[in-house]
């Protein structure tokens, strides 16, 4: 009987060691309440960061093509970055060229592109 208990505490001590308890990062971005964006970039030179992933099939590329083409229609400078291996990307937005409403509209604009894409999400700083 005393070697089923120590058996059975030894048990639960290692499951309990064994699980990793998430730590938040207070610097990582953080959810919102609208769906698909955080607060906080992970970049500090980005204003506005767009990250695509995959489930295994490569990123969502009807909305990796409406960002795109919102960035070069309001001509844009940003930076690409490439953090998968199947074309997982984060855009880089310094936003530099906008100021007060258009900045807003601008946001606002990615806001709705990412919210309809699938595993996209806007971190704003």
């Amino acid at each position: 009987m005393k070697r089923i208990e120590i058996l059975v505490t030894a048990l639960f001590v290692f499951v309990l060691l064994s699980c990793k308890a998430q730590v938040v990062n207070p610097k990582d971005p953080q959810p919102t309440k609208e769906a698909c964006v955080y607060k906080g970039v992970t970049d500090q030179t980005c204003a506005v960061e767009v990250s695509f992933g995959s489930y295994g099939s490569g990123i969502d590329g009807t909305t990796f093509t409406k960002v795109t083409e919102l960035i070069e229609k309001n001509k844009l400078k940003y930076t690409s970055k490439n953090i998968g291996r199947e074309g997982e990307t984060r855009l880089c937005l310094p936003l530099k060229e906008l100021k007060g409403k258009k900045k807003t509209q601008f946001i606002n604009q990615l806001k709705s592109i990412v919210k309809e894409g699938q595993l996209t999400s806007l971190s704003i700083r």
